[in-house]
């Protein structure tokens, strides 16, 4: 059965109103963070800095840590869990997570509350609905999240291996995307991680190659898309200068040169995106 989300309203220029605003805090194998935000409220997507590094990065963008409203965790992954009951403590914010994801890494922890998200079940975040979508990766029930909000949509999706059904269905008619950009198979083929570790990347529970994400895209891709950040991007198995090429070069394909377009850094912000 397919999956069916509502369908967004497009609006007159004029019209348009903000519907999210997209702060990568950073983005690579050794940390992952976002803020999603709408008006007051402000969500961070995964906590893979430590407490004292996010809380920078937020001050950064002119946010502070007290007015965070939640923490969402993707899966229990050091580099997308690590400084999560930490906010929760010091913040009294809610972490919401599946139940495999706290049961394996949340647990033992103490967390000022926790929130359990069922994929396929959705919920809401002030004006903001998050629909928690199922991921092929090896972590104990990952997810990733569509989100619509004022007739926008924008789907955060890092840390799996393949492109189920499910997932492509879940980044049709977005307004923004955040794709993970993990790898160059022949990055990875000839680099210098042992054989396990190359087989546990490129598996089917593993992490996207660039291949996969540009595949998937030529095919989701539209011209009302306003802007793809790509995303978990390996130190030691890609290549940014490389991988924009290639974007660069698909787009031209598909017959959408224009379309907005970014690089996401493990080691800086990355500018605020609006939609």
């Amino acid at each position: 059965m397919a999956l069916q989300f509502q369908e967004s309203i497009l609006l007159p220029p004029s019209l348009t109103k903000i519907g999210f605003q997209l702060r990568v805090l950073g983005s690579g194998s050794s940390g992952n963070c976002s803020l999603i935000s709408h008006q007051d409220t402000h969500v961070l997507v995964d906590a893979g800095f430590s407490y004292k590094e996010i809380d920078a990065r937020l001050q950064q963008f002119g946010v502070e840590a007290q007015s965070l409203t939640a923490v969402l965790v993707t899966h229990e992954h050091g580099d997308h869990i690590r400084a999560a009951h930490t906010l929760s403590r010091r913040l009294s914010i809610p972490v919401f997570t599946s139940e495999g994801t706290y049961d394996t890494a949340l647990r033992e922890k103490k967390l000022y509350d926790w929130v359990e998200v069922f994929p396929g079940r959705s919920f809401q975040l002030g004006a903001m609905t998050f629909h928690p979508i199922s991921l092929p990766h090896d972590a104990s029930d990952p997810v990733g999240f569509r989100i619509e909000c004022e007739g926008r949509v924008m789907a955060h999706m890092t840390d799996f291996g393949y492109v189920s059904g499910l997932v492509r269905e879940s980044l049709r008619d977005c307004d923004l995307m955040l794709l993970e950009a993990n790898h160059d198979l022949e990055l990875l083929r000839n680099g210098p991680y042992p054989w396990s570790l190359k087989q546990r990347i490129a598996s089917k529970l593993g992490h996207l190659s660039n291949d996969a994400m540009l595949e998937v895209l030529q095919e989701v891709a539209h011209d009302r898309l306003e802007h793809v950040v790509f995303g978990h991007l390996s130190d030691t198995n890609n290549n940014a200068q490389l991988l924009r090429a290639q974007i660069r070069q698909t787009l031209r394909r598909i017959g959408l040169p224009e379309l907005a377009f970014s690089i996401a850094r493990q080691d800086r912000i990355h500018d605020v995106i609006e939609v």
